[in-house]
């Protein structure tokens, strides 16, 4: 297998210049679906995604940024990892373990969270649950890292206990990863990525979710992240046709207005240096954000409506693009 290359610690201010590529579109399976099967799923998604409340996410928030910090390096990591297991746990998910891998001489584990689809093809929601302060050394002070990414890992907790409590079924597998080591240069997606390489993970498409909890402006504004070649470009169009079925999604289903924008600086990079189909869902806002790794970082500068919308996109997206074979 190939060598998976270190990335620097990740900054999203430092967008990288992006030129959105053409409309592609793929031909429609002709017959597939009928107009009333159409219909029956989309007033489906309607009332499945309705189900996402605020009040949930708002409360994993609000818990999240109650450790002092989430360092990676800091004492208060493995208690993190324990708490978000047992949430999953709570959720009703049934099938949750520790991912577990050794950086720079510090133990680590990733959350891995399985929901068995009707085939072993996978799609990947992730998000990285550690946080850090401007000094990327500093491991004791408070960084409560409420934007940067508790609203990120809120999404995947709220869709995990949607799917359990309406016990919705796919028709692909779907994986809930929460990675460790983000901030300290993509520790933990590293070693996951190679697991997922090494034995043989049937992963489809993935989607990483990196702040999203700032909208700088009223419009709501979402950049859908998509690849643009980077380390391998075999698997730039199928992102790119993804990300614009999720712009679509977000046009039909929600109050966001989807924007395109390139990946960068986040855990999704290695698994597309290995190949792999990515996506993110993004607020943009690191480049006016005035607490981007600071103490200020807290529960009150998060948009709770801003990231229930992310949250009902993200669904919405599971269940358009990975046909949900008992529709309520």
């Amino acid at each position: 297998m190939q060598e998976i290359k270190p990335y620097n610690p990740p900054d999203k201010r430092n967008k990288p210049s992006f030129n959105s590529l053409n409309k592609i579109t793929k031909e429609e399976e002709k017959g597939k679906e009928s107009i009333s099967e159409i219909k029956k799923l989309d007033l489906s998604v309607q009332s499945i995604i309705s189900s996402i409340s605020k009040s949930n996410i708002e409360r994993w928030i609000d818990e999240l940024v109650s450790f002092h910090t989430r360092h990676s390096k800091s004492i208060f990591i493995e208690k993190v990892a324990l708490w978000l297991k047992e949430e999953l746990e709570k959720n009703g998910q049934t099938d949750v373990s520790f991912h577990q891998y050794t950086e720079s001489g510090f133990n680590l584990k990733n959350i891995v969270c399985n929901i068995r689809g009707n085939s072993d093809k996978v799609i990947l929601v992730c998000a990285h649950y550690d946080s850090r302060m401007e000094n990327l050394d500093d491991a004791r002070s408070r960084a409560p890292g409420a934007v940067d990414n508790a609203s990120g890992i809120s999404v995947i907790l709220e869709i995990s206990r949607i799917i359990s409590t309406l016990k919705l079924k796919f028709e692909n597998t779907i994986q809930l990863v929460l990675f460790s080591g983000e901030e300290q240069g993509l520790w933990g997606s590293k070693h996951y990525a190679k697991f997922v390489k090494e034995t043989n993970i049937k992963l489809n498409k993935l989607i990483n979710l990196d702040m999203v909890g700032y909208c700088p402006s009223d419009k709501y504004n979402c950049i859908i992240e998509r690849d643009g070649g980077n380390v391998v470009s075999t698997n730039d169009q199928d992102s790119e046709i993804f990300a614009q079925n999720v712009e679509e999604i977000a046009k039909t289903y929600t109050k966001l207005s989807p924007k395109p924008g390139p990946i960068y600086d986040s855990d999704y990079m290695h698994f597309e240096a290995l190949g792999y189909v990515v996506i993110g869902a993004y607020d943009g806002g690191a480049e006016e954000y005035p607490y981007y790794h600071s103490s200020e970082d807290n529960a009150k500068q998060v948009d709770k409506e801003y990231v229930t919308e992310v949250a009902k996109l993200i669904l919405a997206t599971l269940i358009k693009e990975n046909r949900v074979t008992n529709p309520i």
